[in-house]
C-alpha cells in the first residue's frame, strides 16, 4: 500500500530559479556555407533566417514547406511554432550545409513567444511562464525523458525556443494494440520516473505533453512544473490556481484547487499518464469533463467503476439518465420554434453535455473489449481514494509482465 497523505507532512514547492539566459539573435543575417560532395567542397554565403549574434554555434533556415502551428489557445498574441532547418558550425563564422548527393538537413521546431504578451500574463497571475519552460529543458532534458532545449534566443519583440522536431505527438495515432499500447505507456513511466529522481511535477500532463523524438516517447510542456523541496514527502499544500486540465485531473486534485486539500504530485502525474494509456488502447481523447460527481461519464466510470467494464446496477443507472438527457434534447428539437433565441442559447449549452453521453455506450463496450489484464492494470490506475491507487513502482511490475506477455 502507498503511503497516504496523512503519513506524508505537506510541503511548499521551492521557489523557481533566475530565468534563463536569452541569447540576443539576428535576423536574415548573411553567413558563409561549406558542403563536401565526395572531395568536391562547395563554399558559398546564405542568409540564415535565425542566427545567435555572438559566437553562433548554428543556423536556422525556415522550412516554408511545413505549416506553422498557432499558440493562440494561451491567449492574444502569444506567439506560435515554426520549423526549420539547423546548420551546425564548421568554424566561426560557417556552417556546414547539406550536401548535393541528397544529403537531408536536421529538422527543428522553434516556439516563437511575443515578449509582452508573456510579460503581461505573468504579471497577471498566469501560472504557463515560458521561462520555467526553458530552465527545465535546460537543465533536465535530455531528448531520452524530457525534450532539450537546443537553445533560446530573443530578440527586442520575441522570445525563440529552439528544440528538436518531434514527428508527432501522442493525440496523433490510431488505436493501438495492447501491446503497443503498454510498450508506449513504459515508456511513459521511464518519463515519470525520471522527473520524479528530480522530484519535479509536471502537472499539467496530456496526451499532447507527450511528443515522438526518434522512436521514444519524450515529455514536453513544462511551463506549470514545479520541484519538490529535498525530503521523502510529495504531498503539496496547493495554491488558489486550477492547474492543468480538468479532463486529466484525479478528483482530489480538482477538489483541492477549490477546497485547498493538500495531495500527492506524484499521483497528479500519473492519473494523467494513465488517462493517457487509455487513449493509446481505445482511442478516446478524455473519459469526462470534470473530475465531480456531476460529471455523468465521471461518475459512469469512476464512481460506478465502469473503467473495469464490469456491468452493475450503478452503471445502469448512469446509462438511463443518459437516455434521460438524449430524449429531453430530442424534445427540444421537436418543441423548438424558429426565432426562440432563449431556447437556440439552451440547446447549445446542452451540446457538449449531449456529445458526452452518446458517447457512453460506446467507450464502456470499449473498455469491456480490453483483456481481463489490461482492466485490471485501469481499476488499479483509477481507484477513486488516492491510498487505494496503484503508484508508480506498483503499475510498472504488470505494465511489463503484459509487454512481455
Amino acid at each position: 500500500m502507498m503511503e497516504t497523505n496523512e503519513e506524508q507532512p505537506p510541503v511548499t514547492p521551492l521557489p523557481e530559479p533566475e530565468r534563463p539566459i536569452l541569447y540576443e539573435c539576428l535576423h536574415n543575417h548573411q553567413v558563409h556555407l561549406n558542403s563536401r560532395n565526395g572531395s568536391i567542397f562547395d563554399a558559398s554565403t546564405g542568409n540564415a533566417d535565425i542566427v545567435r549574434k555572438d559566437d553562433a554555434e548554428q543556423a536556422y533556415f525556415i522550412d516554408h514547406s511545413m505549416e506553422t502551428i498557432d499558440l493562440m489557445h494561451h491567449g492574444p498574441g502569444w506567439g506560435r511554432i515554426f520549423f526549420a532547418f539547423r546548420y551546425p558550425r564548421i568554424t566561426k563564422g560557417m556552417f556546414r550545409k547539406p550536401t548535393v548527393d541528397g544529403e537531408t538537413p536536421e529538422r527543428v521546431a522553434i516556439k516563437c513567444l511575443n515578449i509582452n504578451a508573456v510579460e503581461i500574463a505573468l504579471r497577471q497571475g498566469s501560472m504557463e511562464d515560458p521561462y520555467r519552460e526553458i530552465n527545465r529543458m535546460q537543465t533536465i532534458g535530455d531528448n531520452i525523458h524530457v525534450l532539450k532545449c537546443i537553445e533560446a534566443l530573443r530578440d527586442e519583440e520575441n522570445i525563440y525556443i529552439v528544440m528538436p522536431y518531434c514527428q508527432d505527438s501522442l493525440m496523433d495515432h490510431e488505436p493501438l494494440s495492447e501491446r503497443d499500447a503498454f510498450t508506449t505507456f513504459g515508456q511513459i513511466l521511464d518519463c515519470l520516473s525520471y522527473l520524479r529522481q528530480h522530484q519535479i511535477c509536471h502537472r499539467n500532463l496530456s496526451p499532447r505533453s507527450f511528443l515522438r523524438y526518434q522512436a521514444r516517447v519524450v515529455l514536453c510542456g513544462l511551463a506549470r512544473s514545479f520541484q519538490l523541496p529535498p525530503g521523502p514527502s510529495s504531498v503539496v499544500i496547493p495554491d488558489t490556481h486550477i492547474h492543468g486540465k480538468p479532463a486529466f485531473q484525479p478528483p482530489e486534485v480538482f477538489s483541492s484547487s477549490h477546497y485547498g486539500f493538500p495531495y500527492d504530485v506524484y499521483q497528479c502525474d500519473l492519473w494523467a499518464a494513465g488517462l493517457t494509456l487509455f487513449s493509446l488502447l481505445t482511442n478516446e481523447t478524455f473519459l469526462y469533463h470534470i473530475p465531480y460527481h456531476s460529471d455523468l461519464m465521471f461518475r459512469c466510470f469512476f464512481l460506478a467503476r465502469g473503467i473495469t467494464g464490469i456491468y452493475n446496477e450503478l452503471i445502469q443507472e448512469c446509462l438511463e439518465d443518459a437516455d434521460v438527457i438524449l430524449l429531453q434534447a430530442e424534445d427540444g428539437n421537436d418543441n423548438n420554434e424558429e426565432g426562440d433565441g432563449q431556447q437556440q442559447d439552451r440547446l447549445r449549452q446542452d451540446a457538449a453535455r449531449i456529445r458526452q453521453v452518446l458517447r457512453m455506450r460506446p467507450v464502456f463496450t470499449a473498455i469491456q473489449n480490453l483483456s481481463p489484464e489490461v482492466r485490471e492494470i485501469l481499476d488499479y490506475l483509477f481507484k477513486v481514494p488516492p491510498d487505494e491507487r496503484w503508484n508508480l513502482d506498483m503499475v510498472r511490475p504488470p505494465t511489463l509482465n503484459l509487454i512481455n506477455r
